[in-house]
């Protein structure tokens, strides 16, 4: 028997739906794990903007995995730094990173919507990287369907609604999205929505990236966090088959339950995370710059400073361009610093990259 596509439920879902009860604990935590990370971030020595930048390279970095793209954060850092030419895994993480920093920057003129979808997605998909001739910024006209490489529709673990119904779903979903009709906690909606977004699957590639892309950007147009740099990817990634799994639970099943549950407890774990790294962070950039200042008796330290805490991997040349100093001032700095192991470099003579391993330690 052929099998069919998919017909998720349209939103709000009904009461009977999902239970509260079993994951009011979850909620709980998850929300006070949030308000302890925003209230960090409000209080950190270091202004949130300048550790915005390594955290969302490092989402890039750990969302592309979960597609099976395998690249590190230092080859993300590298390439930037070195000014090089991305191999397409490196490539896949920086326009997930871009296509954050213009999901990010939308929300000042448009609101989540389906216009913004289909711009980050002209994102994800540029620069001739896998998926590239997919419909890059347009929905499916095509059925699709997902499961092990090599799977057939009939083998296949999900069959999405088919393509004549993407623009009808997508509009329930936006109109969801800012006209909620329903009590839920906004983490709760977050969770649904995204959930939902995954089911219609309404492009032929990136839509686990977009979906994702999209919690922080609706918890900061919510109000929830005060920035968008509220990322799961990580913690999603080491229990993806869990993750897919309880997606799937949602359409076969119809267990919203399961799945809310899940992502309240990866919510609390992602922030109690975030939590233990702004106290680290804070920690040491404290502690190096007071270092720094010991070594180099200048007021422009703190800005040479700040930049290696947004850039951690860089380039006496990128130092220099970014911190408005002479060259050869930024590198006489970068020699002092180097000889008192503040900061590595590879050793070459030309074109030398720098290595600030106290921040990518932590960050990795």
């Amino acid at each position: 028997m052929k099998r069919k596509p998919f017909v998720p439920f349209k939103l709000p879902l009904s009461e009977d739906v999902v239970n509260q009860m079993r994951f009011l604990r979850e909620l709980i935590e998850a929300n006070k794990a949030m308000v302890e990370y925003q209230t960090m971030l409000r209080h950190s020595k270091l202004h949130p903007r300048f550790l915005l930048r390594p955290i969302m390279l490092k989402e890039a970095v750990q969302s592309t995995k979960i597609e099976g793209t395998q690249v590190t954060l230092d080859e993300v850092m590298e390439t930037e730094a070195q000014s090089r030419k991305a191999n397409s895994d490196v490539r896949e993480a920086l326009n997930y990173y871009e296509a954050l920093v213009a999901g990010m920057n939308a929300l000042k003129e448009i609101s989540i919507s389906t216009r913004l979808f289909k711009q980050l997605h002209r994102i994800l998909l540029s620069n001739d990287v896998r998926g590239s001739h997919r419909s890059p910024g347009e929905f499916r006209r095509v059925q699709n369907f997902l499961g092990p490489e090599g799977c057939t529709i009939e083998t296949a673990a999900y069959i999405p609604p088919e393509p004549h119904l993407v623009n009808e779903y997508m509009s329930n979903l936006e109109k969801y999205i800012h006209e909620p009709n329903d009590d839920y906690d906004e983490l709760v909606r977050v969770a649904i929505i995204h959930a939902q977004f995954e089911t219609i699957h309404p492009f032929l590639d990136g839509n686990g990236r977009i979906g994702r892309i999209l919690i922080p950007l609706y918890l900061y147009s919510k109000g929830v966090i005060d920035y968008p740099n509220f990322f799961v990817s990580d913690v999603l990634e080491r229990d993806k088959h869990k993750y897919y799994r309880y997606l799937n639970d949602t359409r076969y099943k119809g267990d919203w339950t399961q799945w809310i549950q899940f992502f309240l407890q990866c919510v609390h774990l992602q922030a109690k995370q975030n939590v233990r790294l702004i106290q680290k962070v804070n920690d040491l950039y404290e502690e190096d710059l007071e270092k720094a200042s010991a070594l180099v008796n200048s007021h422009n330290i703190r800005t040479v400073v700040n930049v290696m805490f947004q850039h951690p991997i860089f380039t006496a040349n990128m130092m220099a361009e970014l911190t408005g100093l002479p060259e050869a001032t930024v590198r006489r700095y970068l020699n002092r610093f180097e000889e008192q192991q503040l900061i590595f470099s590879d050793g070459r003579m030309r074109s030398k990259t720098y290595y600030y391993y106290n921040l990518l330690d932590q960050l990795r």
